[in-house]
């Protein structure tokens, strides 16, 4: 079994514009999100087998249900804690200023929502999924009409085995845990309980060896990226704990 989590596969199994893609994309967004998916579309074109267009490529999956409301869903392994807000406020951004051309009325816009799955910990609890949404900044009450951006967020470190299991934490399970010897079992029998779920290992297992070898150097020259990413967090993390040790020294003095 391949490792779902890692960028190129994920793109791969949920990103085709297939049947049993879309049922695992699907499932995989209803799990949650708290939407219900209808007519679901594809919006990201499948991995180029040209290498060099394939590392240019932006590892996102965007999707339309039928409502006309779309989705990003990322998949984020390495840790860049220090800018995914940054990015999770441009990506919700993307999705509203594409839905309409200028000089087009603003109520053409449909609720656009950002899922981001990540491989660490960023948020300092044990709740496996976050929903943000904007409300007011004194009595919290909701923007008129809805929210129109919802962000969401999954901490797969924080999927922990139960007997009684709720969907989001069965696919946070499976996702974290599909290559672990140890849990094939109960991932088996978790697999025939959800037809998102059996796609998604379906798909995952169908990978023929030469798109194997194909997704792996892709992985290569990503793998590249991940550790020039891993130095810009070491030196910001740097910075922070400078800063912070200076103002405590600097109180101590005083």
């Amino acid at each position: 079994m391949i490792d779902i989590k890692k960028d190129i596969n994920f793109r791969y199994i949920f990103g085709k514009d297939s049947e049993p893609n879309k049922i695992a994309l699907k499932g995989l967004i209803e799990a949650f999100v708290d939407v219900k998916v209808t007519n679901l579309e594809i919006l990201t074109s499948e991995l180029s087998r040209n290498i060099e267009e394939a590392k240019k490529s932006s590892l996102d999956i965007q999707a339309r249900f039928g409502t006309g409301e779309k989705i990003d869903v990322e998949m984020q392994m390495c840790n860049n804690r220090h800018e995914l807000a940054q990015r999770m406020a441009y990506y919700g951004g993307q999705l509203v200023s594409s839905q309409i051309k200028k000089g087009e009325p603003y109520t053409k816009i449909k609720r656009s929502y950002v899922l981001f799955i990540l491989d660490f910990k960023w948020i300092e609890d044990e709740k496996l999924v976050h929903t943000y949404i904007k409300k007011e900044k004194e009595d919290y009450t909701d923007i008129p009409q809805g929210d129109w951006n919802p962000f969401v967020v999954v901490e797969l470190p924080k999927a922990k085995y139960k007997e009684e299991m709720n969907i989001s934490e069965e696919y946070a399970f499976v996702l974290k845990y599909n290559q672990d010897e140890r849990y094939r079992d109960i991932i088996e029998a978790i697999k025939k309980k959800d037809k998102g779920i059996w796609n998604m290992l379906e798909c995952a297992d169908q990978i023929r060896q030469d798109e194997k070898e194909w997704l792996k150097k892709i992985e290569e020259e990503r793998n590249e990226l991940d550790r020039n990413q891993k130095i810009t967090n070491a030196r910001l993390e740097g910075y922070e704990k400078g800063i912070s040790d200076g103002e405590a020294r600097g109180k101590a003095i005083g």
